[in-house]
């Protein structure tokens, strides 16, 4: 009898545990960007969040912890709680930079489980409007005559925006000086400045300066023309040298290793809604955003791909990035 009775009491001791798990999240989200304010991750949380907010009923709060080309923001999600509460929302930076280390701190694809891949994001070498070169061969032309005494700005060490300077000096022989900022948004506000002579930026960086004229686009720096501009020429087709040249990032949403399946699965579906949302889909896509929405599985696939792709062109190009 007494067996009985602790059969039938059982249900009531699990009912609440169970109702606790079906009631994630618990508490507000904390979306790190591991960049300053400005870029293509920090853009796309503060246009999602508020969406994403409303879809999982508790807060979603945007969070930037900048420095160290991404690896301070990424490494406190990789040692957060795996519980679903911290979520990182990246570029390729937090992939790429670690890899560029000696040591390297940390595997990224290892470290992290994502919930979706969002989107692919071209990137944009820019000017200021009253710099000398009108077009990338003046550019080209320009940056031979002048070496050493031009700068250009970045995100930060080992970021795609380093990679996208290192690789046009490796190719053409070039030689020009790197500054690292904190993020796309530090680096175009130096160029503006004057204090930096170029930024290799992402286009969501930087649209909103070439809109309001104070930058000129000089190249996109991916293979294919950018929709958004199609009369910009590509750094690939600008000098026989540069054939290969092919930089990008994209952005993800991701959480520690050991997440559980309905923190991810939920985050998933309200990312998914949110960045399909017809009031915010266009928005992304007027930004330069081109959707590459994943199921978490592809997106862990391709994050794993992307490293390894990458892992062997920073060990070809020598790029080390000390902090």
């Amino acid at each position: 009898m007494l067996h009985r009775r602790a059969l039938l009491a059982a249900p009531a001791l699990f009912t609440p545990l169970a109702a606790r798990a079906q009631a994630w999240p618990e508490r507000p989200v904390t979306m790190v960007v591991p960049f300053a304010p400005g870029g293509s991750p920090d853009v796309a949380a503060r246009i999602l969040a508020p969406k994403m907010t409303e879809l999982l009923g508790q807060p979603v709060v945007v969070e930037n912890r900048s420095g160290a080309g991404s690896t301070i923001g990424t490494r406190s999600v990789i040692q957060a709680r795996p519980d679903g509460h911290t979520v990182l929302m990246g570029s390729i930076s937090i992939m790429m930079a670690p890899l560029a280390m000696d040591p390297v701190p940390f595997d990224t694809a290892a470290s992290l489980r994502v919930v979706s891949l969002l989107a692919t994001v071209p990137y944009i070498l820019v000017v200021r409007a009253d710099a000398p070169p009108r077009d990338i061969a003046g550019f080209h032309a320009w940056a031979a005559a002048n070496g050493s005494k031009l700068n250009y700005g970045s995100a930060g060490n080992g970021t795609p925006l380093h990679m996208g300077g290192a690789l046009y000096t490796l190719m053409t022989g070039t030689e020009l000086t790197h500054i690292a900022y904190r993020g796309t948004g530090p680096a175009m506000a130096d160029l503006l400045a004057g204090n930096v002579q170029m930024v290799f930026g992402d286009l969501p960086g930087v649209l909103s300066h070439i809109r309001a004229g104070t930058v000129r686009p000089l190249a996109a720096l991916v293979q294919r023309r950018v929709p958004e501009f199609p009369d910009l020429p590509t750094m690939a087709e600008s000098d026989p040298r540069l054939a290969a040249y092919d930089v990008y990032t994209w952005v993800t949403l991701s959480g520690p290793k050991a997440t559980p399946d309905l923190p991810v699965q939920r985050l998933h579906g309200a990312l998914v809604a949110a960045a399909r949302d017809p009031v915010l889909a266009p928005r992304l896509a007027e930004l330069g955003f081109v959707p590459a929405l994943t199921s978490p599985a592809e997106g862990d696939a391709f994050l794993a791909a992307e490293q390894k792709k990458w892992a062997e062109v920073i060990r070809r190009a020598g790029i080390r990035a000390e902090f």
